[in-house]
């Protein structure tokens, strides 16, 4: 998957811009506050149809105007493609050959991008729902299927919880959306733990090729049970959990509650590792998912480096873009070219205040 011209209009501190990159190395500097990060969140909400960064979506269009445009030609495993999303003030508009879609199930993952920020840090110590996020954006942008379960599941979750809220809750309507959810609950159990088991594949054996520190880490599936071949634990699960559900008046127990724990040497990360080992950490779960889509889809995604050089001494930037130079599209942004870089075969770009300049 090969980004080949990306344009804005009215997007952020964007008025319009059109840029055209190289299909390997791209190298986007520029001074701080000056639109880097901008360009990287464009790309990702053609991915994702939204924001990595904020959830509302006004907030990405430029101060004064109506409307923001973000579209991309790229190239799909020799077949050229072009989508949009225009952002306005009731709702988005996403386009596929200029063409609108009805649904966002069929734009989602069409351009897939794996992007690495320092926000990323807090991974480990943000709240389940967090984590759930990112697995839960993961896996729905090779997995239309998952996606439509999931919404399933969170639609009849809303209905089970306002029925819970009621002065009397009705059983056999209760015992009806168990059932319901359990069905939807299979599923993304099953691609939830497909998912953990490929990184868990690859994310020691990447933390030690980036880091050459030869701690052991791991990543484990936090499940809200153990058995998926039969509904009776599931449902089961929700029986013994429903009246504590009935006295708190929410749902307790489910899919929505689950999670994912990074550990190192044994321990969660969190508690024992250092600032320099969670970075790494990070690092080699984004290359780790990077190989997830590239096994569920057969397509190379797009890797995008938001300042993650500076952080990282001479030897470390050197592993970290060895291992991904020739296999992945890369767009990095940096204040400055780092030294070793200004040699390779790269494009590159300066921004000024919203302006991209090709050097």
């Amino acid at each position: 998957m090969i980004i080949q011209r990306l344009q804005l209009r009215n997007f952020r501190n964007y008025e319009k811009v059109s840029v055209d990159l190289d299909p390997h190395m791209n190298l986007i500097t520029g001074k701080n506050a000056q639109g880097k990060t901008n360009l990287l969140e464009s790309i990702v909400y053609l991915s994702l149809t939204r924001s990595h960064r904020i959830s509302n979506d006004r907030k990405l269009i430029r101060n004064g105007e109506e409307f923001a445009d973000i579209s991309c030609r790229f190239e799909d495993s020799g077949i050229e493609k072009e989508i949009e999303a225009v952002i306005h003030q009731k709702g988005k508009t996403l386009m596929v050959h200029r063409q609108p879609v009805r649904k966002s199930s069929e734009f989602i993952g069409l351009l897939n991008v794996v992007m690495f920020s320092p926000d990323d840090l807090r991974l480990f110590h943000d709240q389940p729902k967090d984590r759930r996020r990112i697995m839960n954006q993961e896996i729905t942008k090779i997995s239309p299927v998952y996606l439509v379960s999931l919404s399933r599941y969170q639609a009849l979750l809303k209905e089970r919880n306002i029925l819970l809220k009621s002065d009397s809750v009705n059983m056999r309507i209760l015992d009806t959306l168990d059932e319901q959810m359990v069905t939807e609950e299979k599923v993304i159990i099953d691609y939830r733990r497909k998912f953990v088991d490929s990184i868990q594949k690859d994310i020691g054996t990447l933390y030690r090729r980036i880091s050459s520190d030869q701690s052991e880490i791991s990543v484990k599936y936090v499940c809200c049970t153990d058995d998926i071949e039969n509904d009776d634990p599931l449902k089961e699960m929700y029986l013994m959990c429903r009246q504590r559900d009935m006295q708190y008046r929410t749902s307790t127990a489910g899919i929505h509650r689950e999670d994912i724990r990074f550990e190192i040497n044994g321990t969660p990360v969190e508690e024992t590792a250092s600032q320099g080992q969670k970075r790494m950490i990070v690092l080699a779960f984004k290359l780790a998912l990077m190989n997830y889509i590239v096994r569920e889809t057969s397509k190379c995604p797009v890797l995008l480096l938001d300042d993650v050089l500076s952080e990282l001494d001479y030897e470390k930037q050197k592993r970290l873009l060895d291992m991904m130079s020739d296999t992945y599209q890369c767009l990095i942004t940096s204040t400055e070219i780092p030294s070793f870089l200004k040699n390779q075969k790269m494009k590159e770009f300066q921004i000024i205040n919203g302006t991209i300049n090709p050097l």
